[in-house]
């Protein structure tokens, strides 16, 4: 589940690079997305709702609800902010790598709160997965520029508020249900993006052509609300650092899709980079499924 949320989430970079070709910029592709995608995890939340199988809290407390609220503002207003800003700077096939950097701040920071050291086959596969994610990048084939710098710089601010945004999910998730603390965070997020918006362009500016539109709703609908809905689900199913470790098979499926739909070239360090990640969630899940069934 996680999985294939993750490979839709890997499409994000590709329908924003086209939409800047059609003349949005990052403030433009990022708000119309959080204020349109707000209906949709509403009707999630509601459906989400009606099939429940897990227990749910029945009164989740005001705490719950601030702090999903506090999650999403950091993670789906800040961070997202900063990961569109990235994707005028860099490539959507390097972007995607460095954004899924966060697992390992997910695995150490669950580390210092629960003080339990992460078992040694998590640890080797972390090293592993950003092995990987090293050679996606193409940082090994040619230097940088204070372009790519800058880019990488807000990707990695971006990926340290995704880290939190798990941590939170673990938790509230169990309180809230997936599609209730999703609903809170994100409308938390279109609120801000909409104040965001008015202050920085005004609504009455949005000037998209039926092309636009089309792209903005496949943002939407499946770069943005069915992945995480089903991220978020997955999270309450199997836990934060099992659901971002699965999760690091984005990079590999947004490195494809830009090779095939942007051109974006691939080197042979970014296809054994791919190899390698894939190797690493594969064995996770591996091990992981020889335990539950032990």
């Amino acid at each position: 589940m996680v999985a294939f949320g993750a490979m839709l989430l890997a499409s994000k970079g590709l329908f924003a690079k086209t939409l800047y070709a059609h003349g949005l910029d990052h403030h433009d592709v990022s708000a119309i997305r959080a204020v349109i995608a707000v209906p949709g995890f509403a009707l999630l939340a509601w459906w989400g709702g009606r099939i429940t199988v897990t227990p749910i809290m029945a009164n989740p407390s005001l705490s719950a609800y601030f702090w999903a609220a506090f999650a999403g503002l950091l993670c789906y207003y800040a961070g997202a902010l900063a990961n569109f800003y990235s994707l005028t700077l860099i490539d959507a096939s390097v972007e995607r790598p460095l954004l899924f950097s966060y697992p390992a701040v997910v695995v150490l920071l669950s580390a210092l709160l629960t003080r339990t050291w992460p078992k040694t086959s998590t640890l080797g596969a972390l090293l592993i997965t950003f092995v990987g994610i090293f050679g996606v990048t193409g940082a090994a084939d040619a230097s940088l520029s204070i372009s790519d710098w800058r880019g990488i710089g807000w990707v990695m601010f971006s990926s340290a508020t995704i880290a939190i945004y798990f941590l939170f999910s673990e938790s509230l998730t169990r309180q809230l249900g997936s599609g209730r603390y999703t609903l809170v965070a994100m409308s938390t997020a279109g609120a801000a993006f909409a104040l965001h918006y008015q202050c920085f362009s005004g609504w009455d500016t949005v000037n998209l052509s039926a092309r636009a539109w089309l792209l903005m709703l496949g943002l939407v609908i499946i770069a943005t609300v069915l992945p995480l809905y089903i991220v978020a689900e997955g999270v309450r199913r199997i836990g934060a650092s099992r659901a971002a470790l699965v999760s690091t098979l984005g990079p590999p499926a947004a490195a494809l899709m830009a090779f095939e739909i942007l051109d974006e070239t691939l080197s042979q360090t970014q296809w054994t980079g791919m190899a390698l990640v894939i190797g690493a969630v594969v064995f996770i899940e591996y091990r992981a499924a020889v335990r539950k069934n032990a």
